[in-house]
């Protein structure tokens, strides 16, 4: 391992960074480690907030240096090279996040809405999941119409639809809700 610290001094402070192209990968990254980890760690903090992630986020970077050596033009820039890692890593970490964010208010599976409960509540189990398994545009059409008992232009003003679909939507609903419903019936 190639150590460039001197003793009574902070890690890269005073210190000349040695010609990395004369280095074997694995030195070069030792190097840049040495001289430019605490500084990549305080970008990638303040960039992420976590000091958990950043040390992560530094290490990647670190990683994704050595795993590109081979392919790093002016070896001596390779700290240049670094900083868009960090900063490239660091953005990644971020955008995943607020994927993550906005998907965790979407998934509450264990959690029933509001809705859900009150048509649970009101309609018989067969019905709600014979409902259930409808297509979308047949279930929403079938409840607001027989359900809430919209008419036919209320119903298709609600969903965009021409009355015409709003028709189709229903019959075909219902159709199939009493070929569930009475092969259900039969089974009893």
């Amino acid at each position: 391992m190639v150590t460039f610290r001197s003793a009574g001094n902070p890690p890269g402070v005073g210190e000349e960074l040695p010609a990395l192209s004369s280095l074997d990968p694995q030195s070069a990254v030792e190097a840049l480690f040495d001289r430019y980890q605490l500084r990549m760690l305080r970008v990638a903090t303040v960039l992420v907030g976590d000091p958990a992630q950043a040390e992560d986020v530094v290490q990647d970077a670190f990683l994704a240096v050595y795993n590109s050596w081979d392919r790093i033009r002016n070896k001596d820039e390779a700290v240049g090279y670094l900083h868009r890692s960090v900063i490239n890593t660091a953005r990644s970490r971020l955008r995943r996040r607020s994927v993550v964010q906005r998907l965790a208010g979407l998934r509450h599976h264990d959690q029933i809405s509001a809705e859900d409960a009150v048509l649970k509540a009101q309609l018989p189990g067969p019905l709600t999941a014979a409902l259930a398994a409808l297509p979308r545009r047949e279930r929403e059409v079938v409840l607001l119409r027989h359900y809430l008992d919209l008419s036919e232009k209320e119903t298709a003003d609600a969903l965009g639809l021409r009355v015409g679909s709003v028709k189709g939507y229903a019959s075909r609903g219902l159709a199939k809700l009493r070929k569930v419903l009475d092969g259900k019936e039969d089974q009893r």
